[in-house]
This record gives structure tokens, C-alpha cells and sequence, in this order.
């Protein structure tokens, strides 16, 4: 236990460095995942009494971006394609709860039993997905290109997934165990890149909410906001593919 106890001080102590190399070889990718979750995370200034669920929605979904920015920063690929998938389909909901505002009738029976009760939550998310997928198919396609990428690469335990944190061109078998990602600059970049993008689509959908219902309120130039992370987004999209 105290091998344990000191080995997980030692991570710790050692994430600064695992930043400060990310800002060093991607400034410009951390920059613009962070200010693409800035401004999801403030968008919102208002819902109305029964947006209660939208609510805890958005929170959810907020939480979620600040974790996938923090585990790109550190270099935790895996962690952060599973905090993106929690921020994808968060959009999803928080658009669907705001163009459905209340509790949902099945999930509102007095003396539920949990079988149904759980049922139900799970029924929501589908139904919310499907909502999406028919009200917004625009967003709705750039969500699933995205959802798409991480269950094939980062949701799943593969052999690839395995290389982010072991080396199988050592020699020595087990002499390289990292915590960390192994550091490689251009991933790193595609990951914050990737980062923004998805964040940038909770965003949009934050705009097509409060365009198309009275349930949220957002923050002045929230639109415009959002326009320019976007293109920032797509002139570094440009670097990438020029990389």
C-alpha cells in the first residue's frame, strides 16, 4: 500500500510537467479547446422553472468538456475520447430537454418501481438521440462523425489503445509502463482540435435551443461568440492537415 500511496504521489506531482510539454508543442490547440469551453461553459444565463432537467443536463454536459480539456492537457487520450462521448450525447439531451421542458410521463408515476424508473432514464436518452437525429440533422451528423471516431478508437480496450501507454518496440517487456500517454505532438494536437470541435457543437446546439424554444436564456453575442471559436477551429484544422 505504500508503494501504491507513493507511486500515485508521483503522478500527481508530475502532471504539471505533462502540461507544460502540451503547451509547448500545441499552445495555439490548447488555446482554443480551453476558449471553446469557456464559452459553452457560460452560455447559459437563464431557464425557465421547468427547465430543471435541462438544467442538470447542461451541468452534466459542462462538467464533461472541463474534464476532456484537462485529460487532453495531460495526456490521457482514452480518458478524454470517453469525456467527449459523455459531452456528445449530453448535447443531445440538453437540446431535447429544452425543447421538452418538465419531467417526462413516464418518468413522473407516483410509486415507480427503480426497474422502470431506470427504464425510463434510459428510454430518455434514445428518444433524444432520435429527436436530434430528426430536428437537427446538421449537428446531428457532425455529433456522429465524432461519436463514431471514439468508439472505434477510444472506447473500446484494442491494441492500439494499448500503444498510448505501452511501447511494443521495447525490448525489455515490461520496462516501459507509463501512466501518461506516450508523448506524440501531432495527436496531441488532433485530440484538443477534436476537443473544441465537439465543444463548439454543444455550443450550437445551446444556439438552436434558445432560437427555437422559451426555455434558455443566453448570454449577449453568445452567437457571435461561438462563430469565432469556429473559425479559429477551421484555420487550425488548416495547420493539422498541413502537419
Amino acid at each position: 500500500m505504500a508503494d501504491l500511496s507513493r507511486m500515485l504521489k508521483e503522478i500527481v506531482a508530475s502532471e504539471p510537467d505533462a502540461m507544460a510539454w502540451t503547451n509547448e508543442v500545441a499552445e495555439p490547440f490548447v488555446i482554443y479547446a480551453q476558449n471553446a469551453f469557456e464559452i459553452f461553459a457560460t452560455g447559459v444565463t437563464d431557464s425557465i422553472q421547468e427547465g430543471l432537467l435541462f438544467r442538470g443536463a447542461y451541468s452534466h454536459t459542462r462538467t464533461m468538456a472541463g474534464l476532456a480539456v484537462l485529460s487532453a492537457l495531460r495526456q490521457h487520450r482514452i480518458e478524454n475520447g470517453l469525456n467527449l462521448r459523455q459531452v456528445i450525447e449530453g448535447t443531445c439531451l440538453m437540446g431535447y430537454l429544452a425543447a421538452h421542458p418538465g419531467v417526462p410521463h413516464d418518468m413522473s408515476q407516483p410509486n415507480m418501481a427503480h426497474a422502470d424508473l431506470f427504464k425510463a432514464n434510459e428510454k430518455l436518452l434514445k428518444t433524444a438521440l432520435a429527436w436530434v437525429t430528426e430536428t437537427y440533422p446538421g449537428i446531428d451528423g457532425d455529433l456522429r462523425f465524432y461519436k463514431s471516431h471514439i468508439n472505434r478508437n477510444r472506447s473500446h480496450t484494442t491494441v492500439f489503445a494499448t500503444a498510448a501507454v505501452y511501447d511494443y518496440t521495447d525490448q525489455e517487456g515490461y520496462a516501459d509502463q507509463r501512466f501518461f500517454d506516450a508523448p506524440d505532438p501531432r495527436e496531441t494536437r488532433a485530440t484538443l482540435m477534436a476537443t473544441g470541435n465537439i465543444i463548439n457543437l454543444a455550443s450550437g446546439m445551446l444556439i438552436l435551443s434558445g432560437k427555437d424554444t422559451a426555455t434558455i436564456t443566453l448570454r449577449r453575442h453568445f452567437q457571435q461568440t461561438v462563430r469565432q471559436s469556429v473559425e479559429r477551429g477551421t484555420k487550425l484544422r488548416a495547420v493539422i492537415q498541413a502537419d
